[in-house]
């Protein structure tokens, strides 16, 4: 008797982590495409100028309350200037950067963040970039 009432209790303590962890995974976070950057170049002139694009590829689960997207580059938080671009999704499942004028020479990471909040405190943090190489301009 004492045996199976310990091994009761040994499984029912390896199992109950397991369940806390499926609650986390059901809140359905949302997946996305990989950033595209148009117009499309093999390498960029400091000056070009660009836009982002990336595709929500499956929706948010039922318990997202409240969800922030914004774009940025690594020069912007240099400049008060250049403020975080914050978009939302279009119907069409896109989320479209502001016009980028591209300032830096050198292997140039253009950021894709969000926020996803969900209820009791909870949230996730999206982060999705992508690296484009930009020469100088000939002076």
């Amino acid at each position: 008797m004492l045996k199976t009432t310990a091994r009761i209790l040994l499984t029912l303590i390896a199992i109950l982590p397991l369940g806390s962890c499926e609650e986390k995974d059901d809140r359905g976070i949302p997946g996305f495409s990989e950033i595209t950057v148009s117009p499309e170049k093999d390498v960029y002139e400091v000056g070009d100028q660009v836009t982002c694009t990336i595709r929500m590829t499956s929706p948010a689960g039922p318990t997202l309350k409240k969800s922030t997207y914004w774009w940025y580059t690594s020069w912007w938080f240099q400049s008060t200037e250049n403020p975080v671009d914050f978009q939302e999704f279009e119907e069409s499942g896109q989320c479209v950067s502001s016009t980028i004028t591209l300032a830096e020479p050198g292997d140039v990471k253009l950021y894709f963040f969000g926020r996803l909040e969900y209820p009791n405190y909870d949230w996730e943090k999206i982060e999705i970039s992508k690296t484009i190489k930009v020469k100088g301009t000939a002076s």
